[in-house]
């Protein structure tokens, strides 16, 4: 397929066709169109070749295999595929000879003008990772280096305050209202929640059984009196063998349309996370107990992830 792009008054030429890509320059927009046709014949015929006599492969066609190949199978892909998307849309006309440092530099510096330092963060992690099966698949022999943008001072403080939670569940319809509770008593995530079995509740002994959870374990946790409640509420309103009616999506529409309407702002349903791990906390549960709960494997981001109330430590000193 060829791009033809205009550009100080001439015509860039790129013809890219079963992960094969050439450029040329023309002065002329039917002399470009002409090359056009013929390199896409040529490549049809397996005629093609570059001047160096080998085939050049962009970073298009390797992010392309490497997500029907890899990413495909991992739990993330749903959220990643869209941000191969998109470093697909701004650098994937390029061979990958000229993915350097220095381009993913001048990358890095653009996108951070209007994204957060998480996300350019994780597109130049997508990028290395996919030109590290590059190497295997001998497209790629060195792997740029760059310096991902800092997430010192990027973590989320946002909590509810104390009237914020009651308007919340004031507001809210019952179901929304068991399913808040139960998200903040467990600190699960809304996937989790998603994706939990009726018959991985027991409520004899007061726990729950997350399979395949995004680290790829099961873990088992505790249910408050409290999440008890809503449990009991859900699995009475429960139409599948899965104790949420709805999906995840669902789940997140329905908490957004509602913290709009009460003027709740700056808080999202993963921030529902966030505010039972702190609570666990709050409650005088230790690193590791918490950790079992949440399932964070790495205590350091458990650390950055919890902003506890200082109020609650008063009485304890």
């Amino acid at each position: 397929m060829a791009t033809i792009r205009k550009r100080q008054g001439r015509y860039h030429t790129q013809v890219r066709k079963n992960g094969k890509s050439i450029t040329k320059t023309f002065t002329n927009k039917s002399d470009a169109l002409k090359w056009a046709k013929e390199q896409e014949v040529k490549i049809e015929q397996g005629t093609f070749t570059t001047k160096k006599d080998k085939e050049v492969v962009t970073l298009a066609f390797l992010l392309e295999r490497w997500e029907k190949e890899v990413l495909v199978h991992l739990k993330s892909w749903e959220v990643e595929r869209y941000k191969v998307a998109l470093v697909t849309r701004e650098l994937g006309n390029l061979p990958l000879e000229q993915v350097t440092s220095n381009l993913l530099v001048t990358y890095r510096d653009s996108r951070l003008r209007v994204a957060s330092n998480q996300t350019v963060k994780h597109e130049l992690s997508l990028i290395k990772r996919a030109m590290k099966k590059g190497i295997e698949w001998n497209y790629v022999f060195t792997i740029p280096v760059v310096t991902s943008p800092t997430l010192k001072g990027q973590a989320r403080t946002r909590r509810l305050k104390e009237k914020e939670l009651s308007l919340l569940l004031s507001s809210a319809d019952e179901y929304l209202q068991h399913v808040i509770v139960l998200l903040i008593e467990t600190a699960m995530r809304r996937g989790e929640l998603a994706s939990l079995k009726i018959t991985n509740i027991d409520l004899e002994n007061r726990l729950m059984l997350l399979e395949d959870t995004k680290n790829g374990e099961d873990r088992t946790i505790p249910i408050s009196k409290k999440a008890l409640t809503a449990v009991q509420y859900l699995i009475k309103e429960a139409k599948s063998p899965f104790l949420l009616n709805y999906k995840k999506e669902w789940l997140t529409e329905k908490f957004i349309t509602l913290c709009k309407s009460i003027g709740i702002e700056n808080f999202r349903l993963h921030d529902l996370r966030h505010e039972g791990v702190s609570t666990l906390f709050e409650k005088g549960l230790n690193m590791i107990e918490v950790s079992s709960i949440s399932g964070h494997k790495d205590l350091a981001m458990l650390k950055r992830y919890t902003h506890i109330n200082p109020l609650t430590l008063v009485d304890r000193i």
